[in-house]
């Protein structure tokens, strides 16, 4: 079946995720950080390791087109230039 094939991709494809929830699990209830995310579907979450305009790159180098944009947090994309810069201006 589709699903169990496309589960069995997304585990293999992605260790340095699911080693990070096994972790996650020890200090945060479910290993994610708000208790609604416990009900997504998949054996684990993936863990970003950074965020570029619309797209976030996972610890494991899957690269993803962010469409909630952190909802609404990151609204203007991950680290834009003039906000980072900002930023370096006044640390």
């Amino acid at each position: 079946m589709l699903t169990g094939r496309e589960e069995s991709r997304y585990v293999a494809e992605r260790p340095k995720s699911r080693a990070l929830f096994e972790r996650a699990k020890t200090s945060l209830l479910g290993g994610v950080p708000m208790n609604w995310m416990m009900e997504w579907t998949g054996s684990f979450p993936i863990f970003i390791n950074e965020g570029n305009g619309a797209y976030l790159t996972d610890v494991d180098g899957h690269r993803y087109l962010d469409l909630c944009m952190g909802d609404t947090g990151a609204m203007f994309g991950h680290s834009p230039r003039a906000t980072v810069e900002a930023v370096m201006r006044q640390a």
